[in-house]
């Protein structure tokens, strides 16, 4: 099931003179990297018979149902923008649905990517900020429970939206299916970034359509053979009347380029095609090796963060292993090795069914010869961010950009993160306070803008 990329090429074979963009006409200067010049011939425009993005009724719309039905959603939008554009648009059109289109309020898990922030920028949301307990022994904050949740909106009953990450960065989920029954119980809708979870939709009831989400965005591009860029956007079944897609699809416009990307469109038609046949097993037999290759790991004396269940995700406590995650991702590189992301204390590597055997061979020798040291604890938590105003009140007004050593007390005018994995540090309207100047300073966050 591919139209997609069924037109592309047979129009690309069709010798038409192409009187349209872009500007390379299928055929750029020789002087071009072959790689560039091979994918020309299939970089299209929304010419006639290619469908557009935000008003699909061809072969964009025919794809987009296709989608839906392996993800097993009530409907499924394609996004050539990354889940950032799904993550705008999804909590957009969730405070609308709950009667709040502006100034509304938001539940939500810290580990939120910057784009929530930005879209609560947008709407005027309120951010009630969800902290779960600290986990000394690991550095890092546990897991969103359904306890959390339902907590969180009796203390505010005028905030139906609930926003959670699952998978986390590090490779964590969150009970899914639980949360979704705490917030629907209370009349609240539920949206999930599972940007690093497209694959989940090979293991029954774990993607977050069959575990209750009322809207998620996957990123197929992070653990699918998909270009980047490529991500979806789904609506749990029984949601189409509350969320209609036309309408849905018109918000995506205020995010969204109209100019989309056609080879990442075709990448994500093909990634879901094979999720559709052969991906759900590769995965599966990912999962396999994932447990065998972690105990490898772990039968070396390499310390692993064990509340990891994605099976793309090896998480290294490098504390745990007596090194900084720098220290670590320099030995990996001097080893041919780039790792997804070094920092806090953890080092994480991805893996896909295309992960080649090599590699895995390669990272069992490295585990095998790098020295043991003592490990070295992870510190108590001081991290405890004083809202003062919401992101968008901030965002606005006037600031200035200053050295974070000089900005205790001063208030955040700008959301400041760490990329990867993009999470926020400091948000627009936050107080910064002593020990959220350390952790500015210890992600190497030196300057700030603040309000005057």
């Amino acid at each position: 099931m591919t139209p997609i990329t069924d037109f592309l090429t047979r129009y690309a074979a069709s010798g038409f003179s192409r009187f349209h963009m872009p500007g390379h006409k299928g055929a750029p200067p020789e002087g071009f990297p072959a790689f560039l010049r091979a994918a020309c011939p299939c970089d299209l425009t929304e010419i006639r018979g290619a469908d557009e993005l935000y008003e699909p009724e061809g072969v964009i719309a025919r794809a987009e149902d296709f989608a839906a039905s392996v993800y097993r959603s009530g409907w499924t939008a394609y996004s050539a923008g990354g889940s950032t554009l799904c993550i705008l648009t999804m909590v957009a059109a969730a405070l609308r649905a709950a009667g709040r289109p502006e100034g509304g309020e938001v539940i939500a898990a810290r580990s939120a990517h910057l784009s929530f922030v930005n879209a609560c920028v947008h709407t005027g949301a309120e951010i009630h900020w969800l902290l779960s307990p600290y986990d000394r022994d690991t550095g890092l904050c546990l897991p969103v429970t359904a306890a959390e949740a339902a907590a969180a909106m009796d203390a505010h009953p005028g905030a139906k939206v609930v926003y959670i990450t699952s998978p986390d960065y590090y490779g964590v989920e969150a009970d899914v299916r639980r949360i979704a029954e705490a917030v629907h119980a209370r009349g609240g809708l539920l949206l999930v970034d599972n940007a690093h979870g497209a694959h989940l939709a090979a293991f029954p009831g774990r993607h977050p359509m069959e575990a209750g989400a009322d809207l998620c965005c996957d990123s197929p591009h992070k653990t699918l053979p998909v270009l980047t860029g490529g991500s979806l956007l789904h609506c749990r079944k029984g949601m189409e009347a509350l969320f209609p897609k036309e309408a849905v699809k018109r918000l995506m416009t205020l995010y969204g380029s109209t100019s989309p990307s056609y080879l990442i469109m075709a990448s994500i038609e093909q990634g879901v095609n094979w999720m559709a046949g052969e991906g759900r097993e590769a995965f599966q037999a990912l999962a396999a090796r994932w447990k065998a290759v972690s105990a490898a790991l772990a039968d070396a004396g390499l310390p692993l963060l064990d509340r990891v269940t994605d099976p793309t995700k090896i998480t290294i406590d490098a504390g745990k292993a007596g090194y900084t995650s720098e220290e670590l991702a320099g030995s990996l590189r001097a080893a041919k090795m780039e790792p997804e992301y070094a920092g806090g204390g953890k080092v994480v590597l991805m893996l896909s069914p295309q992960t080649p055997q090599r590699d895995y061979a390669r990272l069992l020798s490295w585990a095998e010869a790098l020295p043991k040291r003592p490990a070295v604890p992870y510190p108590d938590a001081l991290f405890a961010p004083r809202q003062v105003m919401t992101p968008r009140q901030a965002f606005y007004r006037a600031s200035g950009r200053r050295p974070v050593e000089e900005c205790a007390g001063e208030i955040a005018a700008e959301t400041r993160i760490t990329c990867p994995p993009g999470v926020p540090v400091v948000v627009a309207g936050e107080e910064i306070g002593q020990s959220e100047k350390k952790l500015l300073l210890d992600s190497g966050i030196f300057f700030i803008n603040v309000l005057k």
